[in-house]
């Protein structure tokens, strides 16, 4: 196992842990006993919903940028990017892995790695305003005013550099440096056009809004009774803290926050179940890629092309 993986899991077991430690674990049996498999095949159902439209949304991205390939091509490179992110296969990241395996064997891999990064900054942006949005409307929320403002903070810093990022690296990379081409690759996938930025934008908050329905699903399919306003809060925080790079598919990061920012409202047990349940969505939805990935030989013979380069 690579020392990074092991971190990962390390850091997911000891959050886990110390949500564990304040838990009744009978009651946390109980819990878990508890929940209705038609809430666990929504969720599940749900999740698969949200990450092709999540994969649509990247696929408009990096059209835009000027990379022409089809929508299956975009939806296969994003769910064996899933499958490598979940299970740590092979030796480049999920992100990294769609990326290559959408340039599609053109001379696009950087604009193709850019695009990601944009779909990824853009989301967060999306969800850092979301919930910045919903904390100014939906008061008294029990947030503190600090995470709030650091919410916004991010959100705001995103879409600036989405803007002024670009034109800054065109700046800087001048015309007849070796690396102007691949700066006017970059530049392009953080598309500027007016319709285009609002319909990315848009698929963008339905999806998050989709997320949050999800945790709606959850909570009441476990017997928590919390209002959507609420939720629209605290899940743009949770889904912030468990996607860092940190943790093994966020767990540990996940059932900590989901204690922390539903403090009050939620048992320790009920934090531990919803975990339960979204790692399980994660877990399928993922595999799913697996299969494709099997079926088609992508990954193998891109990741063999990837290796090659990244040893000459």
């Amino acid at each position: 196992m690579k020392v990074k993986r092991l971190i990962k899991l390390i850091i997911s077991l000891i959050l886990l842990a110390l949500v564990l430690r304040l838990a009744d674990l009978r009651a946390l049996k109980e819990t878990l006993l508890a929940i209705p498999v038609s809430t666990a095949i929504t969720v599940v159902l749900g999740y698969l919903a949200g990450q092709v439209l999540s994969s649509y949304k990247w696929w408009r991205i990096a059209k835009a940028g000027g990379i022409d390939v089809p929508y299956s091509v975009a939806l296969k490179s994003y769910f064996i990017g899933m499958f490598v992110n979940s299970f740590g296969m092979g030796l480049v990241g999920g992100d990294v892995a769609r990326g290559v395996l959408l340039a599609h064997g053109k001379q696009v891999k950087t604009a193709a790695l850019a695009s990601v990064v944009a779909d990824r900054a853009q989301g967060l942006a999306v969800l850092a305003l979301l919930g910045t949005l919903s904390a100014a409307l939906l008061e008294p929320h029990g947030m503190h005013p600090d995470l709030v403002f650091i919410l916004l903070a991010i959100g705001v810093v995103i879409l600036c550099g989405w803007f002024a990022g670009p034109k800054l690296l065109l700046k800087f990379v001048k015309p007849g440096n070796k690396l102007r081409d691949k700066a006017e690759q970059v530049s392009k996938m953080f598309p500027h056009k007016r319709s285009e930025f609002i319909i990315i934008t848009t698929l963008s908050i339905t999806f998050h809004l989709l997320q949050i329905a999800l945790h709606w699903v959850m909570a009441h399919g476990i017997g928590i009774e919390i209002s959507f306003g609420t939720l629209l809060v605290a899940i743009p925080f949770v889904n912030m803290f468990s996607s860092l790079p940190i943790s093994w598919n966020g767990l540990g990061v996940r059932e900590y926050s989901y204690a922390t920012f539903l403090s009050g409202i939620i048992t320790n047990e009920q934090a531990v179940a919803l975990g339960a349940i979204w790692l399980v969505a994660i877990t399928i939805t993922s595999a799913i890629g697996g299969i494709v990935a099997f079926i088609t030989k992508d990954f193998s013979v891109y990741l063999k092309k990837e290796s090659l380069a990244s040893s000459a």
